[in-house]
């Protein structure tokens, strides 16, 4: 065999080329099954159990109306205290350290 002469082979390249199909199919169905299992995972719970439906729903809605109306009159009778402002207090010429 003469000097400098490369023997290709065109099995090798095609085997290389079905490889890295192979690794991407691979991992697209691996990812999609974790999304699958995460949003199964999810939509039912941890107890098994589907989402709320009808009228469940609504009473769910009723009791959240209710904590936010007491949230709401609760922050109505004690507001949060207004900071005072330094920078009003400052007269001109006047540097105050902090």
């Amino acid at each position: 065999m003469p000097r400098g002469v490369i023997i290709v082979d065109k099995g090798a390249d095609m085997s290389n080329f079905a490889g890295v199909i192979f690794i991407v199919l691979l991992l697209t169905l691996i990812g999609s099954g974790a999304l699958l299992f995460v949003t199964l995972k999810y939509y039912w719970g941890e107890r098994g159990k589907p989402p709320a439906t009808g009228e469940e729903r609504r009473r769910l809605h009723q009791e959240e109306l209710k904590l936010r109306a007491r949230q709401i009159e609760h922050a109505r009778q004690n507001p949060p205290p207004t900071p005072r402002s330094k920078f009003l207090e400052q007269q001109k010429g006047q540097v105050t350290t902090y």
